[in-house]
């Protein structure tokens, strides 16, 4: 069966599937577009393979994606308080994160701002700041904890 015609037939069982583990709807559409991207990146691979081992090889490949970005998720909240702190709101709060991060010693304010400004995660702020994504992971546990720290 041709791969894109079995996406045609399959992807909206499998994102059902998927959303009603996760209870996301779109995460799960995500990690089944992915699925499929990486199926069509492995077409050799996955050629000739009997629909019930393409299902499995789909299922198993989505069902990572969606549990990679949970995890990517969770692991990188919002900053508490900084999302309600705009001009628009409490200006009083803004200050108060401003100050605190200008507290952070110079590496991890750049690590903050990359992760939770610029939207990276921490193999891409690794890259940039030239340390292992475990380090960033490790850092910017420690700068979020200080920054509640201040804050509080």
């Amino acid at each position: 069966m041709l791969l894109e015609a079995y996406y045609v037939e399959n992807k909206d069982k499998l994102t059902a599937v998927l959303a009603r583990h996760s209870g996301d709807w779109e995460a799960a559409a995500d990690a089944v577009q992915d699925a499929f991207l990486k199926a069509l990146q492995n077409r050799e691979t996955l050629t000739g393979m009997q629909e019930k081992s393409l299902w499995s090889w789909l299922y198993t490949t989505a069902k990572n994606a969606l549990i990679d970005e949970k995890r990517k998720t969770s692991r990188y909240g919002p900053l508490d308080g900084y999302d309600e702190a705009d001009p628009a709101g409490d200006l009083d709060d803004a200050i108060v994160i401003k100050e605190s991060l200008h507290k952070l010693p110079p590496n991890l304010m750049h690590l903050i701002s990359l992760r939770y400004f610029g939207g990276l995660n921490s193999t891409e702020i690794g890259r940039i700041a030239g340390i292992p994504p475990a380090t960033v992971r490790t850092q910017l546990r420690t700068a979020v904890k200080l920054l509640r720290q201040h804050i509080e």
